[in-house]
C-alpha cells in the first residue's frame, strides 16, 4: 500500500478518545457489579466484553491510519504503544469483572469499593489526559497521578487477598479472593503502562 504524506490529527485523537470512553464504561459497569445480587453480576460482567470489542475496533483503525500515513501527531511508536496500552488496560477491567461476579461472593471482599474507587479515577483521569494531549504533549501530572495511585493499589492488593480471613470463609472463597485481588493489580499495573508512554511522549515532544 502506498504511504500518504498527509497526517489526520483529528482522527487518531478521536479513536484515542474512543477507547477511553470504553475504559469509563467499563468502570461505570464494574460499579454497577458491586450493587446487584450476586446471581445477576455474570450478566451484567458479560457486558464487559463487548466494550473491549469496541476498544479493540478503535485500537484497529489506529493501527490502519499508522499504516497508510507516515505523519503522525506524537510520534509513530509512541502512539502504537499508547493506543496498545489503553486497549489493555481496558481488557484488564473486564478481567476484573469476570471475578468479581464469582457466586462465591455472597458480599465483597473488604477494600473492594475503594479497589473500585481507585480504577475510576484512573480511568476518568487518563480520559481527561487524553483530552487535553493534542495541544499538551507536557502530561507529567497524569504520569505522577498513576504512580500514585498504583502505590495505593499494591496496599489493596494484599488486603483483597488476605489468605487468612478468606480461608475462614472456605477455598472457594480464597480461590475467588486470590484471583479477583490479582487481576485488580494487573489492571492498576496497566494504567501505569500507560504514564509510561506519556511520560515518554512528554520527554519527546515538549
Amino acid at each position: 500500500m502506498r504511504l500518504r504524506r498527509t497526517s489526520h490529527e483529528a482522527e487518531y485523537f478521536t479513536h484515542l478518545t474512543a477507547i477511553s470512553s470504553s475504559l469509563r464504561q467499563s468502570s461505570l459497569i464494574l460499579a454497577e457489579l458491586s450493587g446487584i445480587p450476586v446471581e445477576e453480576r455474570r450478566e451484567a460482567a458479560g457486558r464487559l466484553a463487548a466494550v473491549s470489542d469496541e476498544a479493540d475496533a478503535a485500537e484497529a483503525a489506529v493501527l490502519r491510519a499508522l499504516r497508510e500515513n507516515y505523519a503522525t501527531p506524537i510520534d509513530r511508536d509512541a502512539l502504537y504503544r499508547l493506543t496498545n496500552s489503553l486497549c489493555q488496560s481496558t481488557h484488564r477491567l473486564e478481567s476484573v469483572g469476570f471475578a468479581l461476579s464469582s457466586s462465591a461472593f455472597e458480599d465483597l471482599p473488604v477494600g473492594v469499593l475503594e479497589m473500585l474507587a481507585l480504577l475510576s479515577n484512573a480511568t476518568d483521569q487518563t480520559h481527561s489526559m487524553l483530552k487535553r494531549l493534542p495541544g499538551k504533549p507536557d502530561q507529567w501530572q497524569y504520569v505522577e497521578a498513576m504512580s500514585r495511585l498504583f502505590y495505593r493499589a499494591e496496599a489493596l492488593h494484599l488486603q483483597v487477598s488476605d489468605a487468612v480471613p478468606a480461608a475462614r470463609r472456605g477455598l472457594a472463597y480464597l480461590a475467588a479472593a486470590t484471583l479477583l485481588g490479582q487481576t485488580f493489580y494487573e489492571s492498576a499495573r496497566s494504567f501505569t503502562s500507560i504514564g509510561t508512554v506519556v511520560a515518554e511522549i512528554a520527554v519527546r515532544e515538549s
